[in-house]
């Protein structure tokens, strides 16, 4: 007995087809199309009378310049509309591209002359002189099948001819959204040619993030290595100097007055004690071994314990995590946890690590009295350092009177 016929069933591309007459996603495309070739036509109706200017008064040395440069000014301001428009219709975000002739150590004739050549600049004019193209066309295709959509549907004849039509009428119904969405996809493809970054332009931009991290990673190294220099020599070097003083006074008192050499025994054996105490703070700081034996929960566990303020740790990770990664995390949370010791005047703090979609986010919250910053040279601006080393992002979000939340995102 053969099986039943499976029932028809529209997939995505079918419903999107039988629902475009009718889907907000087609009327966004046809007003971004609209949109685009009013204000395109204004557009260049405006760049072009102000490029015949400059070109007029070329002869005179400095105007003709001037009005250039103002002009190609207005495009890229007519691009941030544009933009602006794109997102809003379509929701695709393009990113400026940044011309050139920007910097400060140019005189002012210098950088309107580096604007002026800039092709980042030049690209952004294109734009306004090729989009009513797009949309011009674009909205002339769309309207030649509203035109076949009502000569099939409104026209009467034989039996043949009037079915004939009807279909036409019908095709056309369903063609003219996936025309206007087109339309409008090459328009935003112009967009992001032109008024986007270039391929050059985003491996610059790509070159001079990572130079900008090297640096910062490199800056973070050296601030860490003269802290510990720092730590030794101003912190444990004294206590083990003053150790060996009161261990050669009890030597040359050792047999005649032995009292007094058991108390200068007993006070350099606290001494010392004491002096463990702050080399194994001193290498927690470096790099804790726990962290490498049990991962980010037993050592943020054994970072507070120690701690004056009561803070709860909250640790849901799938997985261990990379050495250098688990490395930032600890020292974002040691350095927060450090600040809310000495300086918040907190009564409670919380650590929350999670992950989501490839990201590591750590969180330190307090309810101390706020007003932490990351201040260059201090200890919250080496973590942002560390963290932008890794691509990752560090905030610090402080009000006067608090609570204070330090927050760093980690690709992982």
């Amino acid at each position: 007995m053969p099986a039943p016929a499976e029932p028809l069933r529209a997939g995505p591309i079918g419903w999107a087809i039988l629902l475009g007459p009718v889907s907000l996603r087609t009327w966004r495309a046809i007003a971004n199309l609209v949109i685009s070739l009013v204000t395109g036509l204004l557009f260049i109706t405006i760049l072009i009378f102000t490029l015949l200017l400059s070109g007029a008064l070329s002869w005179i040395v400095g105007l003709g310049m001037l009005v250039l440069t103002f002009t190609l000014r207005l495009a890229a301001g007519m691009a941030g509309l544009d933009r602006r428009r794109i997102r809003r219709m379509t929701g695709v975000r393009i990113e400026p591209a940044l011309p050139t002739g920007a910097g400060s150590e140019l005189s002012f004739r210098q950088r309107q002359k580096a604007w002026s050549r800039s092709p980042v600049v030049w690209r952004l004019v294109g734009y306004q002189f090729a989009r009513p193209v797009v949309s011009a066309s674009s909205l002339f295709v769309v309207g030649g099948i509203w035109g076949l959509m009502i000569t099939g549907f409104g026209s009467s004849g034989s039996s043949g001819t009037g079915f004939s039509r009807f279909l036409l009428g019908m095709f056309s119904l369903f063609a003219w959204p996936l025309a206007a969405r087109l339309g409008s996809s090459l328009d935003v493809s112009l967009a992001r040619w032109l008024l986007g970054p270039s391929r050059s332009g985003q491996l610059s931009a790509e070159v001079q993030r990572l130079g900008e991290a090297r640096t910062l990673a490199v800056e973070s190294a050296e601030s860490e290595r003269r802290r510990i220099e720092r730590d030794l020599h101003d912190g444990l070097q004294p206590k083990l100097v003053s150790l060996a003083l009161e261990l050669g006074l009890a030597k040359a008192r050792f047999e005649r007055d032995p009292d007094s050499v058991r108390a200068l025994i007993n006070q350099a054996h606290e001494e010392a004690k004491t002096a463990i105490e702050d080399l194994r703070g001193l290498v927690r700081g470096i790099h804790p071994s726990v962290l490498d034996e049990r991962g980010l929960d037993a050592a943020f566990s054994a970072l507070v314990a120690s701690c004056a303020v009561p803070v709860r740790v909250e640790v849901s990770l799938s997985k261990r995590l990379d050495q250098a990664v688990e490395a930032v995390a600890y020292f974002v949370v040691a350095e927060a946890i450090t600040n809310v010791t000495k300086h918040s005047g907190a009564s409670r703090a919380s650590v929350m690590i999670t992950e989501a979609s490839g990201l590591l986010r750590v969180l330190v919250e307090d309810n101390g009295g706020g007003g932490a910053s990351a201040e260059p040279g201090g200890g919250l601006a080496g973590l942002a350092a560390r963290v932008t080393a890794i691509d990752g992002s560090f905030a610090v979000n402080s009000p006067k009177g608090g609570p204070t939340r330090v927050e760093a995102i980690i690709p992982i």
